[in-house]
């Protein structure tokens, strides 16, 4: 059983385990909770949070897989401490029901003594109370972990919390950095929910505007002909400004989340590195450390790419963002990049197939952007295929100009999707069992890069049976005093890593 001094105990639990004792617990008896939420009450309180059951029940059931073959039980409560919800392992469920722990009652402070669901509550964050960090002794066999989760938007309301329980022999931290994670998922679910919630009352706010408009524009129909004015301008200038406003607040929720993901998995490293630093055990947690550690900088890359596609997007449309143009052989340049690929391709359980019918062709472009137009493709392809499917990259020579593409036989893109695609402010599958992280952006700087190099990309794709991304450069050179040769020495395997870095997170 896993033991823990009490002076290496955070200051809340010591805190929290004083006040116990001031009100008179004795940490050796059991005492059924007090406040329970009537059966009326707890069935409208479950109404008022069906959507976000909905959402958190999803991604509970997510870490049950995961961990399959481990007991542990999820319990999910209200911003008051009530229990909502109760999932897992039915042995584990059942000696709990026989403390009086289930859905109705209340995890307090002044009933329950130190418990992770009012500690998790009252201090906001990450929290893990491990064998004798409980006041009670009958949960000294017991290791729990919960985090708050809110409303990230203007409010940060908090909303409840989310605990895993298990037995203390089976504790681990990671347990803590994926409930972490996971709960940063269910926020970002959470709000793109409420933001559809908002965008469809703006489009009744506005399907109303546009009625009245109508109506005022018939009655003014002698007046508009006489004066000659054309509101029709108006009214289309008033949906795209709409449109606009619906898409970057959609890409700004995206963005503020994709940034927010990688950081709570460091910060949570961090804490970790923390606690073993303060209790010695950092030679005895080695093997685990790096692992922590490779996952910090995975979580790096992730960010360094997200910031990159963010700084190159605005520089594009400020003006300022340039190729550096040279004569290169693009069938070597697109093979290499192939070839760098498969060992990726090969841990998601996928196949990655070259063919060109010419072995060289020399155009002029910017190898270090070509490198990123294709694993963008190849990236976006990965994300959206399953274990056994293939992707094929192929170069063909069409005369006039060299055409690369790269197949999927994923799942393939709705119709109605295919032309806004490549806008920067969209994406397109946004729905919870979509494969990897992403904020859209990728593509629209795919498709500014390759209309820099004078070129063209488009889709071709088939709902179910997957997607090909085509790009057409042209074949032109440059002279010999215009190449650019760059002083900064690339690390070609990191780049590899930040581009693929949304994929194997």
């Amino acid at each position: 059983m896993l033991q823990q001094d009490y002076q290496q105990e955070p200051t809340y639990i010591i805190e929290s385990k004083k006040r116990c004792i001031e009100l008179g617990m004795n940490s050796s008896e059991h005492e059924p909770p007090k406040n329970i939420m009537a059966e009326l009450k707890l069935a409208e309180k479950k109404e008022a949070y069906k959507d976000i059951l909905e959402v958190v029940k999803f991604f509970s059931e997510k870490i049950i897989k995961s961990l399959e073959g481990t007991p542990i039980v999820i319990v999910i409560s209200d911003e008051n401490g009530y229990l909502l919800d109760m999932l897992g392992d039915e042995t584990i469920k059942s000696t709990i029901d026989q403390l009086g722990i289930k859905t109705g009652i209340q995890f307090s402070e002044e009933d329950m003594g130190t418990n992770v669901v009012s500690l998790t509550l009252k201090q906001n964050h990450p929290v893990q109370l491990i064998g004798t960090n409980h006041y009670h002794t009958f949960l000294h066999n017991s290791a729990c972990y919960g985090v708050p989760f809110h409303y990230m938007d203007i409010d940060n309301a908090i909303l409840g919390s989310i605990c895993i329980m298990t037995a203390v022999i089976l504790h681990n931290p990671f347990f803590l950095m994926t409930l972490t994670t996971v709960v940063d998922s269910i926020e970002r679910e959470l709000l793109l929910r409420k933001q559809n919630n908002k965008l469809n009352i703006l489009n009744q706010i506005m399907v109303s505007k546009n009625k009245k408009i109508e109506e005022q524009k018939k009655e003014l129909e002698v007046v508009i002909e006489f004066l000659s004015i054309d509101i029709t301008t108006e009214i289309k200038s008033n949906k795209s400004m709409e449109k606009e406003l619906k898409s970057q607040e959609e890409f700004l929720a995206n963005i503020s989340h994709e940034l927010k993901t990688p950081l709570n998995v460091i910060y949570s490293t961090i804490q970790l590195f923390n606690m073993y630093c303060k209790n010695g055990s950092l030679d005895k947690n080695r093997d685990s450390i790096f692992r922590y550690i490779n996952s910090m900088m995975k979580n790096c890359h992730r960010l360094s790419k997200l910031i990159n596609n963010i700084v190159d997007l605005s520089k594009i449309e400020a003006g300022f963002f340039e190729l550096k143009l040279s004569n290169n052989n693009i069938v070597e340049i697109v093979e290499e990049i192939v070839i760098s690929v498969s060992a990726y391709t090969d841990v998601k359980g996928l196949s990655i197939i070259f063919d060109t019918d010419t072995e060289e062709n020399i155009i002029a472009c910017d190898p270090e952007k070509i490198e990123r137009i294709v694993l963008n493709l190849i990236s976006n392809a990965i994300k959206f295929s399953d274990e056994g499917n293939e992707i094929f990259v192929k170069i063909q020579d069409k005369n006039e100009f060299i055409e690369i593409s790269v197949k999927d036989n994923g799942i393939g893109i709705e119709p109605n999707q295919l032309d806004m695609i490549f806008n920067r402010f969209k994406q397109v599958n946004k729905s919870l069992s979509r494969n990897a992280e992403g904020t859209g952006i990728g593509l629209s700087l795919v498709k500014a890069i390759v209309e820099l190099h004078q070129g063209r990309i488009y889709v071709e794709s088939e709902l179910g049976k997957g997607s090909e991304f085509i790009v057409e450069l042209p074949k032109r050179t440059v002279r010999q005093e215009e190449i650019f040769v760059s002083s900064t020495l690339r690390n070609k395997t990191e780049d590899l890593q930040v581009e693929l870095s949304d994929v194997f997170f």
